[in-house]
């Protein structure tokens, strides 16, 4: 089985053609073995980073196709290293280990957003090597962190935000300067462009009921302004918790109901939106829309539930109906230079008829369907897919990404 992800892997380069500068994509797939992609266009360049074990690694190239593991093997990429970081004995104790990088997000502030401290900056989960009663590694210790490009552009080197120490990650903080030490996963960025709520938030997803049983476990995910990039400004608000049916695919007793992965996807027009993935990764997983309410160009407090109206139809992108794909979910959003709008996302490979065990990374284009708006989608609905049904797309797949 791996040898045939492997090779999936090497031939992608050659299902590519190049047209005057538009890649005309003959696969969706991105990249093998790698789970909660962020993929990121700078105009020239795609970087991409995804979750790993005790080690982060950021990728890069000037074609989409050659971000493939033969190209650039992950192990020659690595821009952290949690064995040299110091911050893990500050937040687990001394001689604490990792097993676990997650979900990690690079994200851009300006110098209007934040004066002196503008610049690239990367957000993920470490999570504590701590085994459960079944000698698996448990997932209740789990802390955010911070890293900065000390250059200015996506190739780093990533140091501490504020100290400049190489490797060395700035935890999470709190209003009062403290170490936020909840179970903390999945950060992410939001911006609100004007009204008396705007500015830059921090999304993220906490647990509640951990041990309590099937449907008193489940996730939530959560918003509070910056008032640096490691630091939040003071009121937490939730922005949702599952509660439509697909959201509760693969819980249990032991399993929560789940919603991660947050993730803001912007309108041309002032409209902010928010997918989530819904149920556990493990079973029918897909992603989910949220809309802000708004008022012209003045928007709803986003720290209230309210606030925010979730879409009747979810869930807007799934895999359920795919003999390729198992699992669709995690999406990050990226323009190409021609302002046509994609999504990197990760799902299971199948097989010889059966799920992989590895997470690949997987791009398709969506757009914004603004004569479906409805009281649950007023802004209009998300399309995902190459034929825009929600579906994942065949693997082999041929579409348009311009590059330059």
């Amino acid at each position: 089985m791996n040898n045939r992800i492997i090779a999936i892997s090497a031939a992608v380069a050659a299902l590519i053609l190049f047209t005057s500068g538009k890649p005309v994509m003959k696969t969706t797939l991105v990249r093998t073995s790698a789970a909660d992609p962020c993929l990121v266009f700078d105009g020239s360049e795609f970087f991409l980073t995804m979750t790993g074990s005790t080690k982060i690694a950021l990728v890069s190239d000037r074609k989409l196709s050659c971000l493939t593991t033969a190209d650039h093997p992950t192990t020659e990429n690595i821009i952290y290293d949690s064995q040299y970081d110091p911050t893990v004995a500050e937040l687990f104790g001394e001689g604490a280990q990792i097993n676990g990088t997650w979900s990690p997000e690079l994200h851009y502030f300006s110098e209007e957003e934040f004066p002196g401290k503008s610049g690239w900056y990367l957000y993920f989960a470490l999570r504590q090597k701590v085994l459960d009663e079944k000698g698996k590694v448990s997932s209740r210790n789990i802390n955010t962190v911070i890293l900065k490009s000390a250059s200015g552009s996506l190739r780093g080197p990533w140091v501490h935000p504020v100290t400049g120490v190489p490797g060395q990650t700035q935890p999470l903080l709190e209003e009062d300067g403290s170490i936020v030490r909840r179970w903390v996963v999945g950060a992410s960025v939001l911006r609100i462009p004007s009204g008396s709520h705007a500015g830059a938030y921090i999304t993220w997803v906490e647990e509640e009921g951990r041990g309590q049983g099937l449907g008193k476990f489940f996730q939530k995910i959560m918003i509070s302004k910056f008032s640096a990039p490691w630091q939040l400004q003071g009121g937490q608000g939730v922005i949702t918790t599952p509660t439509q049916e697909w959201e509760f695919h693969g819980s249990s007793q032991k399993h929560p109901r789940v919603v991660e992965g947050g993730t803001a996807v912007y309108g041309d027009n002032g409209e902010v939106f928010m997918t989530y993935s819904g149920s556990g990764y493990w079973s029918d997983y897909g992603l989910g829309q949220l809309t802000l309410k708004r008022h012209g160009d003045e928007y709803e407090d986003p720290l209230l539930t309210e606030s925010w109206i979730k879409y009747e139809g979810n869930p807007v992108f799934t895999s359920v109906g795919s003999e390729e794909l198992r699992g669709a979910g995690h999406g990050f959003f990226l323009k190409d230079a021609a302002g046509n709008r994609f999504v990197c996302f990760h799902a299971y490979p199948v097989v010889d008829g059966k799920k992989a065990k590895g997470r690949n990374a997987y791009i398709e284009p969506y757009s914004i369907d603004k004569s479906a708006a409805c009281p649950t989608a007023p802004d209009g609905v998300l399309r995902f897919g190459i034929k825009g049904n929600g579906k994942t797309s065949p693997v082999e797949s041929k579409f348009v990404f311009v590059s330059k």
